[in-house]
């Protein structure tokens, strides 16, 4: 059996800018995906997905070629996606697949949270298949490809889109007053594809250069940033950048305008985590609006021997 783990990501810098080739900050997350594989010899490659919570949640079986003959428990859209993503497999690996293989993955957070189901999935298929994660990821779910970076990366990142080939540069993110950050789940999970085709369709008609530079410039800054003050300022103005680019008001404007400190919405907006700049009060805060998923800083992101703490 092989065994491989991508990590979960968050976009902290750089949302939907960064599918135009603009520098975007990226952090892992503790919580990821792992893909076990074993041969077999059955002809077939049998398929099977636990939750979160250690429960079987989708099953089915595939043909050598990728073709669903036996869906079992796995919704239609699933099976499609599998299909697709088997498929490519095929046509560009198609020894990995040998005389027939048992795949099977564990998710450790809930799908809905929106760290990157899709991107840790294509990112440990990568790893077994040795495709080049980036041309799998065109081929199947697309996007910019930041998540597959955050995926691979043991600290925060930067990146910046090049095809099959982008830039990516590790970067420490140690923000000394990082025990007044959080990270709050919005409980509204975010369609990464639709959020995308708004994000095209509500900036066709702006000069997008200024607005990208500014959000390169300002996400460069952040992990420069030692005193919150100045790094709420630099989030308010991130947030002020892609709401002009993409015709929407900042979240805190719209839900949290009574909040003491600085919101910033993390990838697309209206939805999925949030970073919370703010003090000892803010998981009282949110917890009294409804919002009870939140976790501090240290308790979220991943680093190999904590390079993201001091």
């Amino acid at each position: 059996m092989n065994k491989f783990y991508s990590h979960g990501k968050l976009l902290l810098t750089g949302e939907y800018a960064v599918l135009d080739g603009v520098k975007a900050l990226a952090v892992p997350t503790k919580k990821g995906q792992s893909l076990c594989v074993t041969p077999t010899s059955t002809g077939h490659i049998e398929w099977k997905s636990f939750g979160h919570d250690e429960g079987l949640w989708m099953e089915a079986i595939f043909d050598e070629k990728g073709k669903c003959i036996a869906p079992k428990r796995t919704p239609k859209h699933y099976i499609e996606r599998l299909e697709q993503i088997l498929g490519v497999i095929h046509s560009h690996a198609p020894a990995s697949l040998g005389k027939g293989v048992r795949i099977e993955t564990f998710l450790e957070f809930p799908q809905q949270w929106g760290l990157g189901s899709s991107s840790t999935l294509i990112s440990n298929l990568s790893q077994w298949t040795k495709i080049n994660p980036y041309l799998l990821l065109e081929k199947t779910f697309g996007g910019s490809g930041y998540d597959i970076a955050a995926a691979q990366h043991d600290s925060a990142i930067f990146y910046q889109r090049n095809f099959h080939a982008p830039q990516v540069e590790t970067v420490r993110f140690s923000p000394p007053f990082q025990g007044q950050l959080f990270f709050v789940y919005l409980n509204q999970k975010q369609n990464s594809r639709n959020a995308i085709a708004d994000y095209r369709q509500s900036s066709a008609t702006i000069d997008k250069e200024n607005s990208f530079a500014r959000i390169a410039d300002l996400g460069t800054q952040l992990p420069k940033i030692t005193d919150q003050k100045t790094f709420n300022a630099c989030l308010k103005a991130h947030e002020a950048c892609v709401g002009e680019l993409i015709g929407q008001p900042p979240i805190q404007e719209r839900l949290f305008a009574d909040f003491d400190g600085q919101l910033k919405s993390l990838g697309a907006w209206g939805g999925d985590f949030i970073l919370a700049s703010g003090n000892a009060e803010t998981p009282a805060y949110f917890s009294k609006k409804g919002f009870s998923t939140i976790f501090s800083f240290a308790d979220f992101l991943w680093s190999k021997k904590n390079p993201l703490q001091n």
